[in-house]
């Protein structure tokens, strides 16, 4: 192995800021790397020694060498004498790009976290077939914390850095990992703060939105070329897409949960420019949008599309007894009551929103609780409406450009 590169900081609190900071890269490694969607992981174990050695055969076959993983892991992992219960906690994660691939294409990578000697490795492979594995050796890295009495410094190692083989997506250059990654880590090991909301997508499988995001996106792409309004294209484009795409996704979990393939009915109040109902629409799912003044882009859409020019006031006139789903995408005022104009049209209709600007019932919503920030009280708001209106309420976070969370 060649010299490590390291980053030295000072100011961390415990070795417990280190797992929160690489828990970061292996559950949401997107966040620094903009060519990845996520990941899904198995669920992680607590193992000793002996068991640690049979977990990496299972998994890997006699594909991997244990005594150049031993070397790498800095302990004889070999040598049963000097087993410690619980020190090592292994699993797997599968890395999505967002790049158009099928499940077949996906990345795999055996993580393994050290408690005692503070490290995270990384060890890559492909599965090829039924029982077949190849071990990508050459991509082997790890990730080491060294504490030191009023100092401590994260550095990265590879197994071969010599034959480092980099495909621009799953497997930057080394160089990035060490002037990209390192810093990260270090200003995330720093503030190992817990973030008021949840993982990004996380009541959805990862690996079909990142799929039919791209496909969405290569399909409605020539939408950006056309655009009739005085709001910037490629914002509007793609912030509909990925919100079609969850829903999509969305329903599509809902349906097989349900045993039916029936697709769900929806209505857009507060629509816009439309262009969520027109994706929704052209894949198969019946609703309309509401809007009280109509958009020039309107008239491009097709007969395909339903959309209403109307006032939507919260009342017995606009209630949907036959709709499955209510959206708000930035629907201002009419935020709050959709909510109750979900549990008010029927026992089965569900509802969606993405809050933007915030009101309540009566005007804007006036701050309560300093120490939450304003997004996160109003979600809370939204939240407690919902519960007084009889909902079992979920929340999760969109990627989106304009927008912080759902």
């Amino acid at each position: 192995m060649s010299q490590p590169c390291e980053i030295n900081m000072t100011g961390m609190r415990s070795a417990d800021s280190m797992w929160s900071a690489a828990d970061v890269w292996i559950k949401k490694p997107h966040v620094v790397n903009k060519r990845l969607c996520g990941v899904t992981e198995t669920e992680y174990r607590d193992v000793d020694t002996a068991e640690l050695i049979q977990v990496l055969f299972s998994l890997l076959g006699t594909n991997i060498k244990i005594a150049d993983i031993s070397m790498f892991l800095h302990a004889d992992i070999v040598d049963k004498e000097h087993e410690t219960a619980g020190r090592w906690c292994v699993g797997v994660r599968t890395i999505i790009p967002k790049v158009n691939k099928t499940v077949e294409c996906l990345y795999k990578e055996v993580i393994i976290k050290d408690n005692v000697g503070h490290t995270v490795t990384f060890i890559p492979f492909e599965e090829t077939g039924v029982e077949q594995v190849i071990v990508k050796s050459s991509n082997i890295y790890q990730i080491q914390l060294q504490l030191k009495p009023e100092e401590w410094m994260f550095s990265l190692h590879a197994l071969m850095p010599e034959q480092w083989c980099s495909d621009g997506v799953a497997y930057p250059k080394l160089s990035w990992l060490c002037t990209k990654l390192l810093p990260k880590l270090s200003r995330w090991a720093l503030e190992s703060k817990t973030s008021e909301f949840k993982s990004t997508l996380s009541l959805i499988p990862v690996e079909k939105y990142g799929i039919l995001y791209q496909q969405l996106k290569e399909k409605y792409k020539e939408l950006v070329k056309v655009w009739p309004e005085v709001t910037d294209p490629e914002k509007f484009v793609f912030e509909d897409v990925a919100i079609a795409s969850y829903l999509l996704v969305l329903w599509g979990e809902e349906r097989a949960e349900k045993g039916t393939t029936t697709k769900q009915s929806f209505v857009d109040l507060g629509c816009g420019n439309g262009l969520l109902v027109h994706i929704l629409n052209n894949e198969g799912h019946p609703g309309k949008g509401m809007d009280i003044r109509k958009r020039n882009i309107w008239d491009m859409y097709g007969p395909g599309t339903h959309l209403e020019e109307t006032a939507i006031t919260p009342s017995n006139d606009f209630l949907f007894p036959t709709t499955d789903w209510l959206i708000g995408n930035h629907s201002d005022e009419l935020t709050p009551w959709i909510p109750v104009i979900a549990a008010r049209s029927s026992y089965s209709c569900r509802y969606f929103v993405i809050p933007c600007c915030f009101f309540d019932f009566c005007g804007k919503y006036q701050r309560r609780q300093c120490k939450k920030s304003q997004y996160k009280e109003y979600i809370d708001f939204v939240t407690d409406v919902s519960t007084m209106c009889g909902f079992y309420t979920e929340e999760d976070c969109l990627r989106i450009p304009s927008t912080k969370r759902e």
